[in-house]
């Protein structure tokens, strides 16, 4: 295995943040913590602990599978882009869920906020799964 170029750590490191805020943000919805869902209106606390679960287990299947791809990123694992990428089609199941199939929307419940929230999760996503396949395939460093 060669050496991890300059900025892979860096990149595995903003990963991890990035699904470490996503798991504390779904468990503590999860978990109906108040002093947390106190800075949701009364509709949305409804939306998101009411939720379809087939949209429940899209979004649990990103956060988690999501943090342990973060994880073996960072572990050089070259198993990090496959749980990337299965987390990827977690955020676009969810998204179309709450954004096309739920009634009230996304959009109806939070306005543009939720929608830029859906589209920052699944580009991260993708940006996390493209470098972790990219590590794979050219380079053979994880």
């Amino acid at each position: 295995m060669k050496d991890a170029p300059w900025y892979h750590y860096p990149i595995a490191a903003i990963a991890l943040l990035w699904f470490l805020l996503s798991a504390i943000d779904y468990s503590l919805t999860k978990l109906q913590f108040a002093p947390y869902l106190d800075a949701f209106t009364a509709d949305q606390i409804a939306y998101f602990t009411n939720m379809p679960r087939y949209v429940d287990f899209a979004w649990a299947l990103n956060v988690w599978l999501g943090l342990f791809a973060a994880v073996q990123l960072w572990r050089r694992s070259h198993f990090a882009a496959l749980f990337f990428a299965i987390a990827f089609a977690g955020i676009i199941i969810t998204s179309v869920g709450l954004i096309f199939l739920t009634d009230p929307s996304l959009f109806q419940v939070t306005g543009t906020l939720g929608i830029w929230v859906m589209v920052a999760s699944i580009i991260a996503t993708i940006l996390f799964y493209t470098y972790a396949r990219a590590m794979n395939v050219r380079q053979r460093v994880i």
